[in-house]
């Protein structure tokens, strides 16, 4: 195969030294990858599809509910019913028809992502050509991330590397979960996160196994109950002593909640810059923050606004809040039931402007 791709390349090059240089390409490619490309065209029979080549050969005869074939792979899936195979170009059925779902593993085009049922329950691995699993004895598949497989043995996770299936992580901890540069592990109940290529920690086993991604170099940990913000140090940024705390997609902002129930907002430096509200809202994009202030017992709630430097420029004096995008010039409110409209510039008017 390798011989007749080079023979390829070396009728459509004119220059030897281009030559030379696919020949070089080709040595530093994975076996797996070096597939000589191959075009058929789709048959059909009575409502059922096959491939032929270009001189009319049969290569998969039309009997199936459906055909996929990319040049590159070295085999053919073919569907009947809902159910995949396998099959080469010689007819010969590798995998039964069988699997409910059949797609090659990431960049891999020799081993395949399979789904099935096996005594009535649904199973997933990730096989060859044969059958056989690729995954260590006794491993159940958890899913894959890239080139990332993800498994379990005897209750404890591991991760495999998809192309060598060498250990990224042995089974050692009870949850391992791949998170750019780090992986978030557990261990009897306790999280922190360890260095994917040194396995060394990086944030101690000490937090709730409660947490949300790094972001903009920071993260929202729970320790014994109580949330805190870390940086990728392991400085903490906000102390560890609040009910809950939330952010955007960028971590920019953060919206806090005491143990009285009120929230404010945060800094990603850490510093409030908001007074403390019933509630209050955190997303950045926003020209305006609202908040509402809970009433005495019988009475309406109550809405405000506070800028981006947390400056309140309303008083809690809306009926309804209404979110004030950056494009707006101006958004309408109610007023104990009159309608007033606040100005980007942060004034209550009777008017837009």
């Amino acid at each position: 195969m390798k011989q007749l791709l080079l023979l390829i390349a070396f009728l459509s090059l004119p220059f030897a030294s281009a030559f030379a240089q696919v020949i070089e390409e080709l040595d530093e490619m994975p076996p797996q990858q070096i597939q000589l490309e191959v075009y058929y065209k789709l048959i059909e029979e009575k409502g059922k599809f096959g491939l032929a080549d270009y001189d009319g050969k049969i290569v998969v005869p039309a009997r199936y509910t459906s055909v996929e074939y990319k040049g590159y792979e070295p085999y053919i899936r073919v569907e009947l019913d809902g159910k995949f195979g396998l099959m080469d170009t010689e007819q010969k059925l590798l995998l039964p028809i069988r699997y409910s779902k059949l797609e090659v593993f990431f960049q891999r085009t020799d081993v395949y992502y399979a789904e099935y049922q096996e005594e009535g329950k649904r199973k997933t691995d990730i096989i060859t050509e044969t059958g056989s699993s690729i995954l260590p004895t006794g491993a159940v598949l958890q899913g894959y991330h890239g080139a990332e497989i993800m498994v379990n043995i005897n209750g404890k996770d591991a991760l495999i590397e998809g192309e060598s299936g060498a250990y990224l992580h042995k089974p050692i901890y009870d949850s391992v979960d791949s998170q750019g540069p780090r992986y978030w592990v557990c261990l009897n109940g306790k999280c922190g996160f360890i260095d994917k290529k040194t396995h060394e920690v990086l944030v101690p086993l000490i937090y709730d196994d409660k947490y949300t991604y790094f972001r903009n170099g920071l993260v929202i940990l729970v320790l014994k109950g109580k949330a805190g913000v870390m940086d990728e140090q392991g400085n903490i940024v906000i102390p560890f002593e609040y009910e809950k705390i939330s952010s955007g997609s960028d971590n920019k902002i953060f919206n806090v909640r005491n143990t009285s129930q009120k929230e404010a907002l945060f800094t990603a430096e850490g510093k409030q810059f908001t007074a403390w509200y019933d509630y209050i809202t955190d997303d950045i994009s926003k020209q305006f923050y609202y908040y509402r202030q809970d009433p005495p017992s019988g009475d309406v709630y109550k809405f405000g606004y506070v800028d981006k430097s947390g400056k309140d420029i309303t008083g809690p004096v809306f009926d309804r809040p209404v979110m004030f995008y950056a494009s707006d010039d101006c958004i309408e409110l109610k007023k104990d039931g009159q309608t007033v409209y606040l100005t980007n510039e942060g004034k209550i008017r009777k008017n837009c402007k």
